[in-house]
C-alpha cells in the first residue's frame, strides 16, 4: 500500500505535491496515528521540526515511505505546548523530541530521557520561541 492510500484512511485531508504528502492532525490522536502508520509499513522518521507561529507551536513529523516524504503537522497552544512521545513506536524520534523540548519548550509526555541535548544549563530557555 502506498503512503497516500495509508493516510487517506486516517486523515480528513491529504494534500499531495509531487513526492510529498502534507496533512494536519489533532495532537490528541498522535499515538494512534503513528501506531497505524507503523503497522502499515511506514518505518522511518526523517526528523521532527518545530516552528513558533502566530497560532501556536507547529510540530511537523517528517517521515518516508517508498520514496514519498510524509509531513504530518499539528499545532500546540503556546501557553502549554505538550504532546506525547512516539519513541515507543519509532525509537529514532528520541533526539528529535529532545530538541523540541530544549529549543521550543514543548513538553513531550512520557519521553524516556528528557535531558538537555545541545545547550548548557545556564543557557536561555526556549531559544527558538518568538516570545
Amino acid at each position: 500500500m502506498n503512503a497516500e492510500d495509508i493516510l487517506k484512511g486516517l486523515m480528513e485531508e491529504v494534500i499531495v505535491k509531487g513526492n510529498e504528502i502534507w496533512t494536519k492532525f489533532d495532537s490528541s490522536k498522535l499515538k494512534n496515528i503513528m501506531k497505524k502508520l507503523h503497522d502499515s509499513g511506514i518505518q522511518r522518521v526523517i526528523t521532527i521540526s518545530g516552528v513558533d507561529v502566530a497560532e501556536g507551536i507547529d510540530v511537523i513529523y517528517h517521515m518516508e515511505h517508498e520514496g514519498t516524504v510524509i509531513n504530518l503537522r499539528t499545532t500546540l497552544p503556546k501557553e502549554k505546548p505538550e504532546i506525547d512521545t512516539i519513541t515507543g513506536i519509532f525509537p529514532g524520534a528520541d533526539l528529535f523530541e529532545r530538541e523540541l523540548m530544549e529549543m521550543l519548550g514543548v513538553t513531550v509526555n512520557g519521553h524516556p530521557n528528557p535531558k538537555r541535548l545541545f545547550l548548557a544549563e545556564q543557557s536561555p530557555k526556549n531559544p527558538l520561541r518568538r516570545s
